[in-house]
């Protein structure tokens, strides 16, 4: 199953993705973790999800970029990825000075990755980023905004369920029948 989950900032969608992959693995699995240390903000938010993930049999895997490069040797149960709107910002700026690369064959190339992923996994939940709803201010932001709308408009497409995580609670945009929640848990529907 390929799974999508978006939201804003603090929507609960890192918590959701994680119990979505619980339902679906409750075995080992791998956390695809995107995000850098770049402060002692990012430290503080990558400290708290490894928190929330404890206990539930995550192995971390960091990858900022290049996820078409990661070789798995065998097809594991699940993927955790998260997240698009990092690993969107940390491939466009991936040159030996930072500099931009090219749009279109970075979401290409991100494309490319989540494929290599999602053929290496039983399951693939993929959490990215609802950013759209604000003005857009300079060429830059356009260009990474450019980006992240493409790969998510590929997720859109291609995932079986696609849920938009709104103040902690699901809204499905597709796929309401593969996976639901009742009585607070995650349960799928294994007969497709």
């Amino acid at each position: 199953m390929f799974v999508a989950v978006t939201g804003g900032s603090g929507s609960g969608k890192s918590a959701m993705a994680e119990d979505i992959s619980q339902s679906l693995c409750s075995g080992p699995k791998i956390y695809a973790a995107t995000m850098m240390v770049y402060d002692e903000e990012s430290r503080r938010r990558i400290e708290r999800h490894r928190k929330q993930r404890a206990g539930r049999q995550f192995t971390t895997l960091e990858c900022p970029s290049g996820l078409e490069e990661i070789h798995f040797e065998e097809k594991v149960p699940l993927i955790l990825l998260e997240c698009i709107s990092n690993l969107a910002a940390n491939e466009l700026y991936s040159g030996e000075d930072f500099s931009m690369q090219d749009p279109e064959e970075t979401a290409e190339r991100i494309i490319r990755g989540i494929e290599h992923f999602a053929d290496s996994a039983d399951h693939l939940v993929v959490v990215t980023n609802e950013m759209f709803q604000s003005g857009t201010k300079d060429d830059e932001m356009k260009q990474y905004l450019f980006v992240a709308g493409r790969v998510n408009r590929y997720l859109m497409a291609k995932s079986d369920v696609f849920i938009e995580a709104v103040y902690g609670l699901p809204y499905f945009w597709k796929g309401s029948g593969h996976l639901h929640m009742e009585k607070g848990t995650w349960i799928w529907d294994k007969t497709d």
